[in-house]
């Protein structure tokens, strides 16, 4: 994981700053983006454990999964955005002498939030960085199958999330992008996934489509 981690990011950095010296002058204002983020650190965890009582198999991630967003430029230095990701999921599977149970948890932020590009750029200007904020609802999920029941409950909180980051713009149509920030909510009422609240820090690298 680490090993695929660091290549990433390597092959990121170089993408980056070879792309960023061939960009042409853009201008940003009235345009939008469309823009894929990926996570880029452990929190992936697989297990198999048998015991007297069963066979239990477990699938979890936690922290940044990756997530899908939108933003649209009102001023060089400001856009709005709306986005959507996967902050934690966990699947699990026991199987027993007497029973088999089967249990699916996942919490989706849905932000909308501004980007503020600093120092003030000019339309030339081919890497940004920015300061971010974002507030919106945090849905989470969870459901559990047996031989002889069925349980499923969603609900909803609310809560943020700060961030930093910087853009590099490739040509007028594509970007790269590093962002790094704090999720804060309430908690949610009943444990999703054996937790109430998910407050923490992401990383993430992106890549966007300027139209």
């Amino acid at each position: 994981m680490k090993t695929a981690i660091g290549t990433f990011s390597l092959a990121f950095l170089f993408i980056t700053i070879g792309s960023v010296s061939m960009a042409q002058d853009l201008s940003l204002k009235g345009r939008s983006a469309i823009e894929l983020s990926l996570g880029l650190w452990g929190g992936t965890k697989a297990s198999n454990t048998a015991a007297a009582t069963g066979i239990q198999s477990e699938a979890k991630t936690s922290g940044f999964a990756g997530g899908l967003g939108y933003s649209y430029w009102l001023r060089e230095h400001l856009s709005l955005t709306v986005t959507v990701g996967l902050l934690s999921a966990q699947a699990s599977s026991t199987i027993s002498a007497f029973n088999v149970t089967q249990q699916a948890s996942a919490v989706i932020p849905l932000l909308f939030g501004i980007r503020y590009y600093v120092p003030d750029p000019e339309p030339g200007d081919n890497v940004r960085p920015f300061l971010s904020a974002a507030v919106g609802t945090y849905f989470g999920s969870e459901a559990k199958n047996t031989l002889i029941s069925q349980q499923a409950h969603t609900e909803t909180t609310f809560g943020g999330r700060l961030g930093v980051g910087i853009d590099f713009f490739l040509s007028n149509h594509f970007k790269l992008g590093a962002n790094v920030g704090y999720h804060l909510m309430a908690d949610f009422e009943t444990t999703i996934g054996a937790r109430k609240n998910y407050n923490g820090a992401d990383f993430s690298l992106g890549a966007g489509y300027i139209f």
